[in-house]
């Protein structure tokens, strides 16, 4: 129990943290479309991940410098062009802006950027991946308790900002409101494009 626990809060701490993945989902779930999937697919990437971090892949990565240099700059690249877009759109005139939000994609090309926004950004591998498999190997017969108290973390995080965000949606129909979320998430996503450019991943 302690080691679910622990992996409960740890998991927590690591995921709360403003990132990609919170953006992205805050954002179908305000525009109330398709929150809850997406929140489910970020949920079975973290279950796999500490999974895989537990089995030992996480010792791997870090032991091929390469791998994660790769990582690195593909998650960069692609962290700076989803800034760039939501800087973009944030001057449009509004009209165009009301338009996009009410603009509904099919599942799957949504399913593709919210699977990008995972598993393109290097410190999902570092925070799930090496942490905490890193961390559940340290407990040893209660290991994959660890493992489940971080997914419940995840499960209750990403279902609870899908849900808050689906709530919140009727009052935020306004241009002016999709205007400075856009250039809030672009702030936010190039700080961490920038974090991730200039700090070492190991």
């Amino acid at each position: 129990m302690l080691a679910f626990v622990s992996g409960a809060i740890t998991g927590g701490g690591l995921i709360v943290a403003v990132g990609a993945q919170n953006s992205f989902l805050l954002e179908q779930a305000l525009k109330r479309h398709y929150a809850f999937p997406i929140a489910l697919l970020f949920i079975v990437s973290d279950a796999l991940s500490i999974a895989l971090g537990a089995f030992g892949l996480g010792l791997i990565l870090q032991s091929h410098d390469w791998l994660l240099s790769l990582s690195r700059w593909a998650g960069v690249a692609f962290l700076v062009w989803f800034a760039y877009g939501k800087l973009r759109a944030s001057f449009q005139e509004e009209h165009l802006i009301l338009e996009q939000f009410s603009k509904r994609l099919a599942l799957w090309p949504l399913f593709l950027m919210g699977f990008a926004v995972t598993w393109l950004n290097p410190h999902f591998y570092l925070d799930t991946m090496i942490l905490m498999g890193s961390l559940a190997n340290q407990w040893q017969g209660a290991k994959w308790e660890f493992v489940f108290g971080g997914v419940f973390a995840s499960v209750v995080w990403f279902l609870t900002l899908a849900l808050v965000g689906k709530l919140c949606a009727k009052w935020l129909e306004k241009a002016i409101f999709w205007r400075w979320f856009n250039r809030i998430n672009a702030v936010l996503v190039l700080s961490i494009a920038l974090k991730i450019a200039t700090q070492p991943l190991s």
